[in-house]
C-alpha cells in the first residue's frame, strides 16, 4: 500500500511539474506573441511614417502652403517669384514640413535640422546611393533611418538617335549623330541652384563662397567647381549633345538607328515661323509678352516681367526646362571643346540669331568675366566689365 501511494505521489508531482513546465512555456509562448506584436506595430507605424514624408518630400506644397509660403516655411528665404516645383524634394521644405508635423516622431539633429545630407563623399557606410536626405524617426526606445533620394530632380531621355549641331552643321540637317539605345540617360530638369550648392558647400566643409537667394539658378562657380558638384550627386557636367538632344525637336525618324534626322531651330515647335523669337528677327517692331519671356527670358524681357526661377511654361519636348535664355549655361564637349556655352541668354535682344538651338560660344571656366567668354560673331552691348551669369545642370548615364 505504501509503494502504492509512493507512486501515486510520484505522479501527481510530475502533473504538477509538467503542468507548471506548460504554464511557463504558454507564458512565454504569450509574452513572445505580445513583443511580435508590439515589433509589428512599430514596424507598421514606421512605414507609415515613412510613406507620409516620402509622398511630401516629392510631392512638395500643397497649393494652399504655397500661397502663405513665407509664413509656412521661413527656411526657404524666397526673395523672388518661384513655381510651386521648387518645393519638391528639397531640404529646407521638408524640414518646415517635420518641424510643423511634431507627431510624426523626427529627431532634430545637433545643427537643428530634421535631416541629414548623406553622401558617399561624406560617408564610409555602405550600401547607400550617391547623394540622400536621412530622416530619423524615433518609436518607443529604437531609432529608424528614412533615407530619401533626390527622385523629383532629373528626367529621362528616351532612347532614340540623336543629332548634335557642330560648327560646320547645314542647314536643317545635322552631321554628328549618335545614340543611346544601349544605356539610359538622365538629365536634370532645372539648372542647379543656390540652395543646391550652398548644401554641397556645408556638407563638405567648402571654401567656396556661399550665394543667395537661395532659389536663384547658381551661376557663379567656376567650371572645375560645376563638375565636382555634379560628382558630389553621383553625376557628371550635362554635356552639350545630351542637354541638346532633351532640347531639339525630335525628328519622326529619330526611333531607329541610321535614319537622317531633321534639324529644328526652337524647343517647342517644329514650324519655326510658330516662334515669336522668328518672328521678332523678321520685324523687331513686334511686342513682346509674359507669354513669350516665360518661354524665353531674353534681354526685352526684363521691361516686361521679372525672371522667374523654376518655371515651368518653358517645357521642352523631353520635359527639361530653362534651355533658352536666363543666364548661360555650361556644357560638358569633348566633341568641340571651344563650344561649351549656350549662346542663348537674357544678354542678348530678343532679334538676336543666337536664339536657337545649337548656339554656342566658348567659356574658359575660370572667372565669369566678359574677357573670359569667346563671343565669336555677336557680343552683346552692356557686358564689358560686368560678372556674367552661368549657370549648369548635372546628368548621369547607366549603362546595361
Amino acid at each position: 500500500m505504501k509503494k502504492v501511494k509512493t507512486i501515486l505521489f510520484t505522479l501527481v508531482m510530475m502533473l504538477v511539474v509538467f503542468g507548471v513546465i506548460v504554464a511557463i512555456l504558454r507564458w512565454k509562448s504569450l509574452e513572445r506573441k505580445k513583443k511580435l506584436e508590439r515589433e509589428v506595430q512599430v514596424i507598421e507605424r514606421v512605414l507609415d511614417t515613412s510613406k507620409k514624408i516620402s509622398q511630401k518630400w516629392e510631392e512638395g506644397a500643397t497649393s494652399s502652403e504655397w500661397k502663405d509660403i513665407g509664413k509656412y516655411c521661413p527656411d526657404l528665404q524666397l526673395k523672388d517669384i518661384v513655381d510651386i516645383s521648387y518645393s519638391k524634394c528639397n531640404s529646407e521644405f521638408l524640414n518646415c514640413y517635420l518641424e510643423n508635423n511634431s507627431s510624426l516622431g523626427i529627431i532634430k539633429n545637433s545643427k537643428g535640422k530634421y535631416y541629414s545630407v548623406l553622401s558617399r563623399q561624406n560617408s564610409l557606410e555602405e550600401n547607400i546611393s550617391a547623394f540622400s536626405l536621412r530622416v530619423q524617426v524615433q518609436l518607443d526606445d529604437s531609432v529608424y533611418n528614412i533615407d530619401l533620394e533626390d527622385t523629383c530632380r532629373d528626367t529621362y531621355l528616351p532612347r532614340k538617335s540623336y543629332g548634335y549641331k557642330t560648327k560646320t552643321s547645314p542647314k536643317r540637317k545635322f552631321d554628328w549623330t549618335w545614340d543611346n539605345f544601349n544605356r539610359n540617360i538622365y538629365v536634370d530638369k532645372f539648372l542647379v541652384t543656390n540652395r543646391e550648392v550652398n548644401e554641397w558647400i556645408e556638407t563638405l566643409g567648402l571654401n567656396i563662397e556661399k550665394k543667395f537667394p537661395l532659389e536663384r539658378p547658381s551661376v557663379f562657380l567656376s567650371l572645375d567647381e560645376m563638375k565636382k558638384y555634379c560628382a558630389f550627386k553621383g553625376k557628371s557636367l550635362a554635356s552639350a549633345q545630351v542637354v541638346e538632344a532633351a532640347s531639339f525637336y525630335p525628328s519622326g525618324s529619330s526611333d531607329k538607328a541610321g535614319r537622317t534626322l531633321i534639324r529644328y531651330d526652337y524647343p517647342w515647335t517644329r514650324r519655326s515661323g510658330d516662334s515669336f523669337l522668328f518672328k521678332m528677327k523678321r520685324d523687331s517692331d513686334l511686342p513682346l509678352t509674359k507669354f513669350d519671356c516665360e518661354k524665353a527670358y531674353v534681354q526685352d524681357c526684363f521691361e516686361v516681367t521679372p525672371f522667374i526661377s523654376h518655371m515651368t511654361k518653358s517645357s521642352s519636348w523631353s520635359g527639361i526646362f530653362q534651355v533658352m535664355g536666363g543666364p548661360f549655361e555650361a556644357y560638358e564637349n569633348s566633341l568641340e571643346p571651344k563650344e561649351n556655352l549656350r549662346a542663348s541668354s537674357f544678354y542678348f535682344p530678343a532679334q538676336s540669331s543666337v536664339h536657337m538651338l545649337g548656339e554656342k560660344l566658348y567659356w574658359d571656366g575660370v572667372a565669369h568675366l566678359d574677357k573670359n567668354i569667346d563671343w565669336k560673331k555677336e557680343k552683346p552691348a552692356g557686358v564689358d566689365g560686368r560678372s556674367l551669369e552661368i549657370g549648369f545642370r548635372c546628368m548621369r548615364n547607366m549603362y546595361e
